[in-house]
């Protein structure tokens, strides 16, 4: 059994996640920068190479009632590309909110609001905290994944 890869996907800026082999732990990986789909997709083929990963999971962005966002249709258009272009099952799952909770998660390590959503970056110490912010998010959808899937078995 491989390792699940989560994706926090961004039209710039992309969270990953991968899970341990048991798929029971997930961890963040670097964000990826990236100025266009084509140069994403490469980047995760690379990852999945190099992870051994063979399931990928997306968050999918839905509003608070749970019914689909205008982003949702975006993110289930690149869940196919990424699909074709790797011959894995990819699988959306509902990200609500795992941006919040990961201000949440820097606020309470940090001990003081260290992110204001929706700030440009403007200087490097804010693309560090954004990438944080990535990187936290697509670890706390695909926990929120395993979890769900371990309740289901």
């Amino acid at each position: 059994m491989g390792r699940i890869l989560c994706v926090d996907y961004g039209e710039r800026h992309t969270g990953v996640a991968v899970s341990d082999p048991t798929r029971t732990i997930a961890r963040a990986l670097p964000t990826i920068h990236h100025a266009t789909e084509t140069e994403l997709l490469e980047a995760l083929r690379r990852l999945i190479a190099e992870q051994e990963v063979d399931e990928v999971v997306i968050g999918l962005p839905v509003s608070q009632s749970g019914k689909p966002s205008r982003r949702s249709e975006q993110v289930r258009s690149f869940a196919g590309q990424l699909r074709k272009a790797t011959g894995l099952p990819v699988t959306t799952f509902d990200e609500r909110f795992s941006t919040a909770r990961a201000i949440e998660v820097l606020e309470e390590t940090h001990g003081t609001r260290q992110f204001a959503p929706g700030r440009r970056a403007a200087t490097g110490r804010d693309k560090k905290r954004r990438e944080a912010v990535d990187r936290i998010a697509a670890t706390i959808i695909l926990e929120d994944f395993l979890s769900a899937r371990s309740n289901e078995a």
